[in-house]
């Protein structure tokens, strides 16, 4: 698994302060192949915006009579111009024991280069989810934006964009960006001993979010470093029955 550098984490953090604040135009959602349950690699040409990997994961009780989860997994960051093919993969081997309560089926974009707040990237991943949702069945009550370090601070971003898409986030150690307008719950995961990306930033976010009237559970791990983003994955699963709570 590959991640960003020291160097190239503070150029992230010193952008999200410049993201653009207007929206962006999400292509008409077209239909992607009709996959068997399991997990597949595949490319989609999204119009506008170019040719793009993903790795998808189609649970194996999987049955298109009956709605299933959504589940938008953003990748952590890579080394050099572009990351390597389905480096998002690793973000569903990372997070299954997390979601798998869920029973979801779960897309993992990777970004064409820079990070998830460039506008492409943000429009690929909001056609793949719209996408999905027209090839399979998917019930539009419980779709999950979620996402590792530069894949959480998508989370923030694209999620507080696209709140009409999206019903619940789950961003972890995640580097702070976007609106703290919230109307959809948020469980923010974020350890003590993160070396890389603020502990007290994220709480502070999260705090905001709060006071403005957001429905926001923020959850201290301890012991865990910025790298070892598997063994975050029983903190996912506590945010993924927090947030079926809050979906009752």
């Amino acid at each position: 698994m590959r991640y960003l550098t020291l160097l190239s984490i503070a150029i992230l953090i010193a952008a999200l302060g410049c993201q653009p604040a207007g929206p962006v135009t999400i292509p008409a959602a077209g239909k992607l192949p009709q996959l068997a349950p399991g997990i597949h690699k595949e490319t989609v040409e999204v119009p506008g915006v170019g040719s793009v990997k993903y790795t998808i994961e189609i649970p194996a009780d999987y049955d298109n009579s009956t709605p299933a989860p959504l589940v938008l997994a953003l990748h952590y960051g890579y080394n050099g111009s572009v990351p390597d093919a389905y480096t998002g993969a690793g973000m569903i081997d990372d997070f299954r024991p997390g979601l798998a309560a869920l029973k979801a089926i779960v897309i993992a974009p990777d970004v064409l280069g820079g990070d998830w707040t460039d506008a492409e990237n943000e429009q690929a991943a909001i056609w793949l989810v719209q996408s999905a949702k027209e090839t399979y069945a998917v019930d539009p009550k419980r779709v999950i934006i979620t996402g590792y370090s530069m894949g959480g601070a998508g989370t923030w971003f694209i999620g507080s964009r696209h709140q009409d898409i999206f019903t619940a986030a789950i961003p972890v150690a995640a580097p702070v960006t976007g609106s703290t307008d919230w109307k959809i719950p948020v469980y923010s995961i974020h350890s003590q001993q993160d070396e890389i990306v603020s502990y007290s930033a994220a709480k502070k976010h999260a705090d905001a979010i709060k006071t403005k009237g957001g429905k926001i559970e923020f959850k201290t791990v301890s012991g865990l470093t910025h790298y070892d983003s598997p063994s975050y994955a029983g903190a996912v699963g506590e945010g993924v029955k927090w947030v079926q709570a809050q979906w009752k």
